[in-house]
This record gives structure tokens, sequence and C-alpha cells, in this order.
């Protein structure tokens, strides 16, 4: 079996946001576990980066700052829910962050 540390996707980045949410990225992290071998073989392996649960990427715009608030109020996840209820289909968020993180990006520290 794969490993999922050597994968393009672990090595990214992209997926440490929902892999370090404990409660919010375990079933991410069970259908993970369910096709590459992950460190310690549980769905709630440690980080092979030493990212604590909980680590959030800083934020990239105005984009990724308007979700954590919004998420932090309880807003967004409501919204979503009530959003796919309603039409069936899923309310484009990431879509908008993305168009506001690239109208409005933050300067980076690199």
């Amino acid at each position: 079996m794969r490993r999922f540390t050597k994968t393009a996707h672990c090595r990214s980045g992209v997926h440490c946001r929902t892999c370090r949410d404990r409660e919010g990225g375990r079933r991410w992290r069970r259908s993970i576990a369910a096709h590459f071998e992950v460190p310690g073989g549980i769905a709630d392996f440690p980080c092979p980066r030493g990212r604590p649960w909980g680590w959030r990427p800083p934020d990239r715009g105005l984009g990724d700052t308007v979700e954590r608030v919004l998420s932090a109020m309880g807003v967004g996840p409501a919204y979503k829910r009530l959003h796919r209820r309603l039409t069936g289909r899923p309310c484009g968020c990431a879509k908008r962050r993305d168009k506001l993180n690239r109208l409005m990006p933050y300067p980076r520290d690199d």
C-alpha cells in the first residue's frame, strides 16, 4: 500500500487544514487511511510535518479572512447546510473565497 505522506497532496500541504481539524477532519482521515498507509495506522494519525491539531495556514487574502470570521460566528456552516437543503447544490463559497483571495491578496512573507 502506498504511503500517504509520500504523495504530492501531503507534501504540498493542500489538505493540512482538513487533516489537522481533529473532529471535522476525522471522516476525511478515515477515507485516506482506507486507501493509503498512514502514520501509526490509525485515522487520528500524527502529522508528518509536525503540525498540531487545529493548525490552520495563514490567510492568503480577504476571502480566507471572511470565511474564518463567518465560520467562527457559525454563519458559514449553517448557510452551507441550508443552501444545500434548499437547492440540492453546493453553495459556491469556495469559488467566492478564491475569487476574493485573487482580488485582494495579502502580502506574503517569503
